[in-house]
């Protein structure tokens, strides 16, 4: 069963309470969120997907409760809420994903922030990346080709196989080491 699309009133008042003064209506509100998560009853993804800057939204908001709420009970609710949301998001809303000084969260191989049209190499947290020897781009560590030329980031390394009786270099696809006879896969049917 897949969760439910919130209503444009539902995400309204879910931003409104988390931000309330009341500090059991902040908090039964992460409640309430992490709960919907765990048992899919509201559907963070495709929302995501489709309202993006609701869960933008969503996110900072629960950030800045994890980080500064006067209320130890809701700063400990926002952490676990913020988890189990990540979760669900989209990766580029993941906490490892860079922020430009106006607080927008970016990606790496964005070349401006979307929100100030400042140029993100000019950033701190720029700094903390590598560029690619090709093109001299920001580069996630994650990737494997670098997004903006294609180069490969990552070496691939051949590593001989062998056998594990005789020790002698293999083919990956023999079946049986031509030097010893050692059976090296398990073959159906044999």
């Amino acid at each position: 069963m897949a969760g439910k699309i919130l209503s444009e009133e539902e995400r309204r008042h879910m931003l409104e309470k988390l931000e309330s003064k009341i500090v059991a209506t902040r908090f039964m509100t992460l409640k309430y969120i992490s709960s919907s998560i765990n048992q899919d009853k509201v559907d963070f993804a495709k929302m995501d997907m489709e309202m993006p800057d609701f869960t933008k939204s969503l996110v900072r908001i629960i950030e800045v409760q994890a980080e500064k709420d006067p209320e130890e009970m809701v700063k400990r609710e926002a952490g676990v809420c913020l988890e189990n949301l990540k979760k669900k998001l989209n990766p580029t809303r993941m906490h490892d994903v860079p922020v430009c000084s106006c607080g927008e969260r970016v990606v790496v191989s964005y070349r401006f922030c979307t929100k100030c049209g400042i140029e993100l190499k000019s950033q701190k947290w720029a700094s903390t990346y590598k560029l690619c020897d090709k093109c001299q781009n920001l580069i996630d560590p994650k990737w494997n080709n670098c997004s903006y030329c294609g180069s490969q980031l990552i070496k691939k390394v051949e590593v001989a196989k062998t056998c594990s009786f005789c020790k002698k270099n293999i083919e990956p696809s023999w079946l049986i080491c031509p030097y010893c006879g050692s059976k090296l896969k398990l073959v159906a049917g044999v």
